[in-house]
């Protein structure tokens, strides 16, 4: 097939080291650049994330930038969720008009749907969104949750601005790409069957490669996660633990740390504060060393949707899991062969502990594991999905 001209729109800058939308994003970009003519337009928040731009450079493509300043909401009579204001920029909305004016595009990809409300409704080229979440399936679920009668009232309402809107921006585009079949069996209640397509995020298993400390390790017992704390689910998942998991493993392996790492460590320090074994680490540039000196990644996540890049990441490192059936979405990893499943703070604690005293079991989960990224998970696999994406032009 000929090189096609694509238009990559981005709510955050995609770039490796930030966060797991920005890797998965980066080497979206970089497989389309090996076939096709690729330009960026792209948010930024701050002057320090352009210190990455290097990474960019490397891929052959156009990239141009746009600083994000959020504005205060306008649609008082119709409301929108407050990512569509966070995105919403006249700069943004005109630099995409002048480019589409300037050349003609065959694609226009959008990441995030706040991305959405900047790509023109007219125009012959293949629209494509792609769903790194399913937000208003969170909101949905926090309704439920709720059980006084107020609070509930106004989640629900969110619920329904969120999940109207969403549908909305979906309906306007060709594709909707979600990261699992989950993800897309949510969709599919709310936007036509035949737009979805489920394209999993990938990880390099070359770079996050076999941990060299599969033995035992000196020191006391280290149990890791790693997340952004300003990502609600992250928040959640890493206070569940420490209140009503961690204690009961400490109680049976005393010595045990658990450490947090990732940007946003400040936002959990009050309600950790005095939990006896937790160490905040905070951002790391080079999470390999993270994931090198842990004996064991948690991941106990029971709210959210789309892929954990981190757990990708602690698998591809043959890191032993222990995780949430919620937590592994879009993995086709099996329970007691490439990690342990809990659902409850009960077993969680006794999947752990079994795992911290069984070293040839942890060392049999992360071989598993990290043999499971290599044949299905690792972006060399996952190619063909991305540029059959933008070369496929039929619904």
């Amino acid at each position: 097939m000929s090189s096609l001209r694509i238009l990559f729109l981005t709510a955050h800058l995609p770039v490796l080291g930030i966060h797991g939308g920005g890797a998965r994003m980066f080497h979206n970009l970089r497989i389309l650049a090996e076939k096709h003519q690729v330009t960026l337009l792209s948010f930024f928040e701050h002057d320090g994330e352009k210190e990455r731009l290097p990474q960019l450079a490397r891929l052959n493509i156009t990239v141009k930038l746009v600083r994000r300043l959020p504005r205060a909401p306008r649609d008082l009579l119709l409301p929108k969720p407050h990512e569509h204001d966070e995105y919403a920029s006249a700069e943004m909305s005109a630099l995409v008009e002048e480019t589409l004016a300037a050349e003609s595009y065959d694609v226009v990809q959008a990441e995030f749907f706040q991305m959405g409300q900047h790509v023109p409704t007219s125009g012959s080229f293949l629209r494509i969104l792609t769903e790194h979440e399913i937000h208003f399936e969170n909101f949905r679920a926090a309704a439920e949750a709720e059980r006084s009668w107020l609070p509930k009232a106004k989640k629900t309402y969110d619920w329904l601005v969120q999940l109207n809107y969403e549908a909305r921006i979906c309906d306007r585009f060709d594709r909707v790409v979600c990261m699992t079949p989950q993800d897309a069996q949510v969709l599919q209640r709310f936007v036509e069957g035949a737009k979805l397509r489920v394209i999993p995020i990938g990880v390099d298993s070359d770079y996050f490669c076999r941990r060299t400390s599969l033995g035992e390790r000196n020191g006391p017992p280290r149990l890791l996660y790693v997340g952004n704390y300003r990502h609600i689910p992250n928040q959640e998942a890493v206070i569940y633990f420490a209140t009503e998991i961690f204690p009961s493993v400490r109680s049976h392996v005393p010595e045990t740390e658990f450490w947090i790492v990732g940007a946003g460590t400040d936002l959990l320090r009050l309600p950790l504060q005095g939990l006896p074994g937790i160490v905040l680490s905070g951002f790391v540039d080079d999470l390999r060393a993270s994931y090198e000196n842990a004996d064991i990644f948690v991941a106990p996540i029971r709210t959210g949707t789309g892929m954990r890049v981190k757990l990708l990441e602690a698998f591809s490192m043959g890191m032993p899991v222990v995780a949430s059936t919620l937590a592994t979405y879009g993995f086709s990893a099996k329970p007691e062969v490439e990690f342990l499943a809990a659902d409850t703070p009960d077993f969680f604690a006794e999947q752990t502990v079994s795992l911290l005293k069984d070293a040839p079991k942890r060392y049999l989960l992360g071989s598993n594991a990290r043999n499971l990224i290599r044949t299905k998970c690792d972006w060399n696999v996952l190619r063909p999905l991305f540029w059959d994406l933008v070369e496929t032009h039929e619904s």
